[in-house]
């Protein structure tokens, strides 16, 4: 495990990620952070301060120089203020005597120089000279690469718990991370181990106390980001992202199961989780924003194909979740904070209605789970403002799902299964029987003809309309809609179970289905947003996150309320309205 946390430190970059996990790491040795490092602000050396008590048990105040890689000769001293020699003499010169509070101005003070790497022997005696040269002043340390890794499996994969199983799953899970259909079922078993939990998601024995709970969850993170930045190394940010998805909805999923009056003492760990999900949203927008802008780019150059069309909405489905986690990030108290986030909304936004327009398998859903990111995306467009993209789109997606349900061919199965859709396009053209098994029920049915009624598009409502009541009669179209007491297993994935399907949904007349869906939002139990556990938190992306995840419809009691029919397009209300 040493080594596998060793060569996981070389990999973290200094800003953002090494410098991310040591609070936690001081956190786990008994020492309190006293602020956490800030990019763009001028440290006078110290990155990061602490106080806590130390081996002597004495109290002490730490104060950590921190460095990326393998200190050598031009790291130590290279005539930039950012290397080692300048970094510690501005400790000594402007950091001790101006910058300590009063109330830690007693305490010893040791000075650690941290780094992923090692010194090398070119510099140990430069490191040894000046250690002795200020030693009246501070005593100092070495935290290099193995003397953190050890720290990490003392501290915080203390008491066991990271027990051999759990170690054998982790070298599993690293060592399948490049195989492109592993489902790193390996990490999913130590996450289930490390929470508790069951695999129906309930609890194995009697709940931990809050303390030992908040040491759980830091291990649960650094098992996570250890694979995600294994798979990151291998080129893979889809699967990184996936990897900290899971890791943030089954902690909060196990959070949940706390008493409501000690779950705040949890939040800090959670938010390492749901900051490690931004930065994995984040790397993974950046990675493929060059592909999205080219035509096809995110087919690999070709045209259209079921196998397209899976990778496709797998994508459109990332894209669109996170841009609904970023919203639910801003601050109405912090204006400028407020102006970032909406910006990142619509940046993200603006890749969304380009990958739709670059790439024509988008229009053509072949699997009737695709609604799942197909209402994301719509979501996300209508709130970001784009109306038109959303309207044209939803005018191809109808146009090509009433053609398809017509000849019965190439339409989204309603099974999901892929054994399913190959026997559909190899051998399913003339077989009514496989036909009508397959368009026996249909979610895009009823969603694309609600979408229309929010977007008053009446003449693609009344295609679909024509073709329900003729030519595909025979198609149920349902909507499910979650029931009080969903979150108990929204965020581990089985809510499914914990809905009413309305069906069959009848697509006559274009007024009647407006009237049937304000109806509908009057109805107290389906009012999902209303008692979502992540509004306390701030942080409702998390319940648009667990349906990409999970593959749950996104609720119609949410974006039933996104009626743009009549407006201004070019108003950007609906970020105001959520």
């Amino acid at each position: 495990m040493r080594l596998v946390l060793t060569q996981f430190l070389r990999t973290l970059k200094e800003r953002d990620e090494f410098d991310r996990l040591l609070p936690d790491l001081l956190l786990a040795m008994g020492y309190v952070p006293l602020a956490k490092p800030q990019t763009g602000v001028r440290q006078y050396g110290v990155d990061l301060a602490a106080v806590g008590t130390g081996d002597d048990g004495i109290e002490e105040l730490l104060l950590l120089v921190i460095k990326r890689g393998d200190i050598g000769r031009r790291d130590w001293d290279n005539g930039e203020p950012q290397s080692v020699r300048p970094s510690l003499n501005d400790v000594f010169d402007i950091y001790i005597p101006k910058l300590i509070a009063p109330e830690h101005a007693r305490l010893g003070k040791r000075v650690i120089l941290a780094t992923t790497g090692d010194l090398k022997q070119e510099v140990e005696i430069n490191w040894t000279s000046y250690k002795e040269n200020k030693a009246s002043e501070a005593e100092f340390d070495f935290w290099g690469g193995d003397r953190v890794a050890d720290l990490i499996e003392r501290y915080m994969l203390d008491q066991n718990l990271f027990a051999a199983d759990d170690r054998t799953d982790l070298h599993k899970a690293l060592a399948l991370v490049a195989e492109s259909d592993y489902d790193f079922r390996d990490l999913s078993r130590l996450l289930l181990r490390q929470l508790g939990l069951n695999p129906d998601g309930g609890l194995k024995e009697a709940a931990e106390e809050t303390r030992t709970l908040i040491k759980t969850l830091r291990r649960v993170h650094l098992a996570s980001q250890i694979c995600a930045h294994w798979a990151r190394s291998e080129g893979d940010v889809r699967r990184a992202l996936w990897v900290c998805e899971r890791a943030l909805l089954w902690s909060w999923h196990r959070i949940l199961m706390v008493a409501a009056n000690e779950r705040e003492k949890l939040y800090p760990a959670f938010a390492g989780l749901w900051q490690s999900y931004v930065d994995a949203a984040s790397d993974y927008v950046e990675v493929i924003q060059p592909h999205v802008v080219i035509r096809d780019g995110m087919a690999g150059y070709g045209g259209e194909g079921a196998e397209i069309a899976f990778v496709l909405f797998e994508h459109l489905g990332l894209l669109a979740s996170a841009g609904l986690a970023a919203l639910s990030e801003q601050d109405p108290e912090d204006e400028e904070q407020r102006k970032l986030v909406l910006a990142n909304v619509h940046a993200v936004a603006d890749l969304v209605a380009t990958l739709i327009a670059n790439n024509a398998a988008l229009g053509s859903p072949r699997l009737d789970g695709h609604v799942v990111d197909i209402n994301l995306a719509l979501v996300l467009l209508v709130i970001s403002g784009r109306i038109e993209v959303a309207k044209n789109w939803l005018a191809t997606l109808i146009m090509r799902l009433d053609y398809t349900f017509r000849v019965k061919r190439k339409f989204p199965i309603g099974t999901d299964s892929l054994d399913d859709l190959v026997a559909l396009d190899v051998d399913g053209q003339g077989d009514e029987e496989l036909q009508g098994r397959l368009m026996s029920a249909s979610w895009c049915l009823p969603t694309f003809a609600a979408w229309a009624v929010l977007l008053g598009l009446k003449d693609s409502f009344a295609m679909l309309a024509e073709g329900a009541s003729s030519q595909y009669s025979n198609v149920c179209a349902q909507l499910w809609h979650p029931t009080p007491g969903w979150p108990t297993n929204w965020y581990f994935g089985g809510a499914l179970e914990q809905g009413d399907t309305e069906a069959p949904i009848q697509i006559g007349d274009f007024e009647a289905m407006a009237a049937r869906m304000q109806a509908f939002l009057k109805i107290e139990k389906y009012k999902w947003q209303d008692a979502s556990p992540s509004v306390e938190l701030g942080l409702f992306g998390v319940d648009f996150i667990a349906c990409r995840h999970f593959r749950m419809p996104v609720p119609a009691s949410f974006w039933y309320h996104l009626s743009y029919a009549g407006q201004d397009a070019g108003k950007q209300e609906g970020i105001e309205r959520v």
